[in-house]
């Protein structure tokens, strides 16, 4: 899964339902593995900012080190949510600062 980029560096083809249905599969295939791996491995195929996933970690005040197995379905989607929506803010105030 890899995200079609356009100048702006904003993906086209990632939105908050991609990145939570990763979430997903990581958490039935490997739900002993700490959030923290599970997020680094997001990190390397959506592209997407750490910046982002750590503030939405803080923003949401689950503990990395947590294992992924033992989030509820709702948390996924609200980390998913939270972690496009940080990155996309991310995104757009660069895109400001360069003009």
């Amino acid at each position: 899964m890899q995200p079609s980029q356009v100048n702006t560096g904003k993906p086209i083809d990632i939105d908050a339902e991609a990145i939570l249905t990763y979430l997903t599969h990581r958490q039935h295939l490997l739900p002993l593995t700490p959030v923290s791996k599970i997020l680094e491995q997001t990190t390397q195929v959506f592209g997407c900012c750490p910046l982002a996933i750590e503030r939405g970690l803080q923003w949401l005040k689950i503990d990395a080190d947590v294992k992924i197995g033992r989030l509820r379905r709702s948390e996924l989607i609200q980390l998913s949510r939270a972690i496009h929506r940080f990155w996309m803010q991310g995104i757009e105030a660069a895109a400001a600062d360069v003009k």
